[in-house]
């Protein structure tokens, strides 16, 4: 995951950028759809150096369908992020998905599978289901890089932490005075580090991200 900066790939005269700098998605005007596969191979080679650094089909079915919890929780998690047949783009783009009371709520909120995929991880449950899995090196190469580290701290510290009852983040725009609220999903820091998550898993399932958000 050697990347530096989009500035040489997407503006290279424009100062304002995000502070993660590399795919923060744009305020939705109009259709909404997934970022395409051509779109998700070009970020993961920014992040990871080339487009391999992915899953086998043996690796992935394991991962998603082992004996284990998680693996249901995986699945629950992926399909709340993306655009897919049993979500709706709209409430993607905002980042909200429906709780077990069949609320709209944020997809990372109380409760939520993302969240509790947080515990699996806070207790190698992940880990020992990657282990079992033989994916031990795909995931390596992601928690010892630096943008995943970055994006994954200031999400936690600077979203999921504030607000956690309704995991939302008031998103300071670093080239206006405006501040905009957006459930966790779609900010700019656990966006990028969700990405990078589901590139591993599938590309094809990292291009069904959303290609906008929408302000809560």
């Amino acid at each position: 995951m050697k990347v530096f900066s989009l500035i040489n790939i997407i503006v290279l005269t424009n100062a304002c950028i995000s502070p993660i700098d590399y795919i923060e998605p744009p305020i939705c005007n109009g259709n909404i759809k997934g970022i395409g596969l051509e779109k998700a191979l070009k970020y993961g080679k920014l992040f990871f150096g080339d487009v391999n650094n992915i899953l086998s089909k043996e690796q992935f079915k394991c991962i998603t369908y082992s004996k284990f919890k998680i693996s249901k929780n995986i699945r629950k998690c992926v399909e709340q992020l993306t655009i897919n047949n049993n979500t709706n783009a709209q409430d993607v783009a905002k980042g909200l998905a429906f709780n077990d009371n069949n609320e709209l709520v944020s997809a990372c909120a109380k409760g939520m599978p993302c969240i509790e995929f947080n515990n699996y991880v806070g207790n190698s449950s992940f880990t020992k289901l990657i282990k079992y899995c033989n994916a031990t090196k795909q995931f390596e190469n992601l928690f010892n890089d630096t943008n995943f580290i970055k994006c994954s701290f200031y999400g936690y510290e600077f979203c999921q932490k504030l607000y956690p009852e309704k995991c939302l983040y008031l998103e300071k725009e670093p080239c206006s005075k405006f501040n905009y609220l957006y459930a966790c999903p779609v900010s700019r820091w656990i966006y990028a580090s969700n990405f990078m998550l589901l590139y591993i898993l599938n590309p094809l399932i990292a291009a069904q991200m959303p290609d906008c958000r929408i302000i809560y």
